[in-house]
């Protein structure tokens, strides 16, 4: 089953198309890395913006640090790197599933408006319901994750 957002103007670094998912270990990620997860898992689905920097950017905003980078070559973890197809598959951290599963409504409301503006200061379209509708579903998967001892992945293409 596959929840599907509206997708949002093409701004900066975006990718085309963007499922995060819960997968039991690294290897099972990587297998779907050219037939996407939608046939096997399911997913949250979102389409132009970086996906990399935004898990980044939601663990800073969830966790209180400081500053707003980017991804960097060894965050998020990559486990299926980019293929000639442009896809890649990447793991969430540990501490942002865990914080995502305990996240409640209000408290990702705040993320997803924060996580808007941000994108929207940066030159990119992502309007405060679409962010929270990604932000809600990934919280769905994180929750699903911890209690049964899998993990969250990002797959990435364009």
């Amino acid at each position: 089953m596959s929840i599907k957002l509206p997708q949002c103007r093409r701004g900066g670094a975006i990718s085309e198309r963007i499922e995060f998912f819960a997968a039991p270990n690294d290897a099972t990620a990587a297998a779907i890395r050219n037939l996407g997860p939608a046939r096997i898992f399911t997913t949250v689905s979102g389409a132009f913006f970086d996906a990399d920097d935004a898990v980044v950017t939601w663990e800073n905003l969830l966790t209180g640090r400081a500053g707003n980078h980017t991804a960097t070559s060894e965050e998020p973890r990559v486990v299926a790197p980019w293929g000639n197809d442009g896809t890649a598959v990447f793991a969430l951290s540990d501490q942002l599933v865990a914080c995502l599963a305990r996240s409640g409504p209000s408290r990702l409301l705040e993320i997803a408006e924060a996580w808007s503006a941000g994108l929207r200061h940066d030159g990119d379209d992502i309007g405060r319901d679409i962010a929270l509708g990604i932000l809600i579903g990934v919280a769905r998967l994180a929750r699903h994750a911890v209690r049964s001892g899998h993990r969250v992945y990002c797959w990435v293409t364009g």
